[in-house]
C-alpha cells in the first residue's frame, strides 16, 4: 500500500469514526441535544426537525464513507455540512450578537473557535481525500478508451 493510499484510508477512517460517534451520541442523548438545538439562535422552528435529521445525516455520511464507491459523495457531503455549520456559527455572531455554549459530542465545554477549527480541519481532511480520489479516477479514465486487441 502506497503512502498516499494509506493517508487516504486513514482520513476516511477518522471521518467515519467522527461522524458515526457524533450521530450515535446525539441520538443516545436526544433529550439534551434536542433541548440545545431548539434553543439555538437562528434555528427556531427548524430545531425539532434538525434534532433528528442532523444525527441521521452524520450516520449516513459515516456509512457512505465505508462504501468505497460512495466515498466521493460522502467527502463532498462532509465539506458541505462543515461549511454550513461554520456559516451558521458566524451568522449567529454577526446577526444576533448572542453567544451561547456549543453542544459537542467529543469533548466538554468547547469554545466556538475550537468547534470552527475542528470543522475546518475535518473539511481539509475531506478535501485532501477528495483530491486524491479525483487524481486516481483521472488515471483510470485514460485506460478505458484503449482497445483490447482481442480477435
Amino acid at each position: 500500500m502506497t503512502i498516499k493510499k494509506w493517508i487516504y484510508e486513514c482520513i476516511c477512517f477518522v471521518l467515519t469514526l467522527n461522524f458515526f460517534y457524533e450521530g450515535v451520541q446525539k441520538m443516545a442523548y436526544a433529550g439534551v441535544y434536542g433541548f440545545w438545538i431548539t434553543h439555538a439562535p437562528l434555528i427556531g422552528t427548524f430545531g425539532t426537525v434538525l434534532q433528528y435529521t442532523v444525527p441521521v445525516i452524520e450516520i449516513a455520511i459515516a456509512f457512505l464513507l465505508i462504501i468505497s464507491r460512495c466515498r466521493k459523495i460522502a467527502l463532498v457531503m462532509v465539506i458541505l455540512v462543515e461549511m454550513l455549520f461554520i456559516l451558521w456559527v458566524m451568522s449567529v455572531y454577526v446577526f444576533t450578537g448572542y453567544v451561547f455554549w456549543p453542544y459537542d459530542a467529543l469533548w466538554n465545554n468547547p469554545t466556538w473557535m475550537q468547534k470552527m477549527a475542528y470543522g475546518l480541519l475535518l473539511s481539509w481532511f475531506a478535501l485532501i481525500a477528495l483530491l486524491y480520489t479525483s487524481k486516481k479516477e483521472k488515471g483510470k479514465n485514460l485506460l478505458r478508451n484503449t482497445s483490447a486487441h482481442v480477435n
